[in-house]
């Protein structure tokens, strides 16, 4: 019950800002870029805000940590809050700078909302699954013999203590990210009117209001370790922005109806979903003409059986070359572990190559055809076009990976005797969704390539990228690096924390590049 509360909480956490955004495009003309744009304040505030309390911490004017003795509780809650009123008010201000065209409340609420969703995503979901993980493993395991600090230690202990006192408990981050997210709107329209009406000190009164809100949420939970009444007080901090964001909609509303403005018109959701899997269907059959189905499954096939082969004869191979019998000599004895993670190795190497070569065409292809404005002429949408391209390599390569999966699987017990089918699938799991997650990639180099030879370009480039981010200390584990340290750690069936913060990470990746992909491609035109 415990798992199934926390998986529901993390994937509203996922979810909600994403359904938030869509019904707020319903109900008016706004587009997936102001949302993308929303994300990308967050994250590049935290760029500078993290940093920023690391240095402050390191002059002494912030604790080096909450554990310890330092400044006045009070003094110490106000300048968190004012390093996060600052950064991210200020990484506001210049989203609606860069968006020169986005002055309407709408577009207010959709910053936003993507500025607070992608937090929803990273801070609640994606921690809150490492924290879980890592939590859960600790369970009947003797702290003491950690190595930890007393303070350390206490705070583990209260935190296993609330994570299995209730299920209900597990529904305490999401509510507190929808009222986070409720803040950001909120604050997001207030900057909106320092470019409306001209008037600087809009944005001051953002930074004030969010960081007399920060300041309140870290007093409040310091000085009494309760949730509930942090969420009291933060609740009673929004009352007068939700009031004021009110009378701004209403306001918006009104001017609407005198100037005869009307939502923009959506087709049923059936209809949509009807228009979808046609042209899913139109790209499986494009994929299966092409051969591509075909050949990524014969591709996959290979690549999984040659993992055992070659771990097993590798030394009889070296053996049977004349003047090589030394070297085989060396060779230890290959185990299922080594033919494991040589299968890990194979399947990343050849996978990562295999997922750009099949999906760098995909819409850049289409776009320097010209047939990509001949399909978007009729009712199909944007959105439907581009994530059935998506949809469709998702269902190739979970075929390719149930066929590569049963053969390797008979050839590694064949040969070691050993594997075990949990073991063996939990590996796999794994690497469809790193794949998928280089996929993602794929799609959004795609659309940001007029050609298939750009699209190569931004593709390759921001799978390297990404693979090199999981070098950076702190965040490299949640990267999809970690998706293949933790397949390494169940090959070697070792003990550890289990990282399923890494496997919402990956989910978060990956819907940020089809929204990210969808935000340009919405705005582009089309031949």
């Amino acid at each position: 019950m415990l798992v199934l509360t926390y998986t529901i909480s993390i994937l509203l956490m996922l979810v909600l800002p994403l359904i938030m955004a869509i019904v707020l495009r319903r109900f008016y003309q706004v587009y997936w870029i102001v949302f993308i744009v929303g994300m990308l304040t967050f994250l590049g505030s935290q760029v500078i805000h993290l940093p920023l309390n690391n240095w402050l911490a390191d002059v002494g004017i912030l604790p080096e940590s909450p554990m310890l003795d330092g400044p006045p509780l009070w003094r110490t809650a106000l300048i968190l809050g004012l390093s996060a009123g600052v950064c991210e008010e200020l990484a506001r201000a210049i989203g609606y700078a860069l968006l020169r065209w986005a002055r309407r409340f709408e577009d207010g609420l959709m910053m936003g909302l993507g500025h607070g969703g992608i937090e929803a995503m990273l801070f609640g979901g994606v921690l809150t699954a490492a924290t879980v993980s890592s939590l859960l493993s600790l369970q009947g395991a003797d702290l003491e013999a950690l190595n930890l600090s007393s303070a350390q230690l206490e705070a583990i202990t209260l935190q296993t203590e609330m994570l299995t006192a209730s299920p209900l408990y597990a529904f305490g981050p999401l509510f507190e990210r929808l009222l986070a997210i409720s803040a950001h709107v909120t604050l997001s329209v207030l900057v909106l009117q320092a470019f409306t009406r001209r008037k600087p000190f809009f944005l001051l009164i953002a930074i004030l209001y969010h960081a007399l809100i920060d300041a309140a949420a870290v007093y409040t939970i310091s000085e009494t370790n309760q949730a509930w009444i942090t969420w009291l007080v933060f609740i009673a901090l929004l009352l007068p922005g939700w009031f004021w964001l009110v009378a701004q909609w209403k306001k918006r509303n009104q001017e609407l109806k005198v100037s005869g403005g009307t939502a923009p018109a959506h087709a049923p959701l059936s209809s949509s979903l009807g228009l979808f899997l046609v042209s899913t269907r139109k790209e499986m059959l494009y994929q299966w003409r092409t051969w591509r189905v075909l050949i990524v499954c014969v591709v996959m096939f290979v690549f999984a059986i040659l993992s055992p082969l070659l771990t097993k004869f590798t030394p009889q191979l070296l053996g049977s070359l004349e003047g090589a019998e030394m070297f085989a000599e060396l060779i230890p004895e290959m185990t299922v572990v080594d033919s494991l993670n040589q299968h890990i190795e194979t399947m990343t190497q050849f996978g990562f190559i295999l997922v750009i070569l099949v999906g760098m065409g995909a819409v850049a292809g289409e776009k320097e055809r010209g047939t990509a404005g001949m399909v978007l002429s009729k009712p199909l949408s944007r959105g439907s076009f581009l994530f059935s391209k998506y949809f469709s390599q998702v269902l190739l390569y979970l075929l390719a990976f149930i066929i590569a999966s049963a053969a390797g699987f008979y050839y590694t017990y064949f040969l070691f005797d050993e594997v075990g089918t949990g073991i063996y699938l939990s590996i796999n799991g794994l690497l469809l969704l790193w794949v998928l997650i280089i996929a993602g990639v794929t799609l959004l180099g795609s659309t940001l390539g007029n050609s298939t030879g750009a699209a190569a370009g931004f593709s390759l480039g921001g799978a390297i990228l990404l693979l090199i981010a999981g070098s950076i200390p702190g965040i490299g584990a949640l990267l999809p690096g970690g998706l293949l340290a933790w397949a390494g750690q169940i090959a070697a069936q070792s003990e550890g924390a289990s990282n399923w913060g890494a496997v919402v990470m990956g989910i978060v990746l990956i819907l940020f590049c089809l929204v990210t992909a969808l935000g340009i491609f919405e705005r582009q035109e089309l031949k």
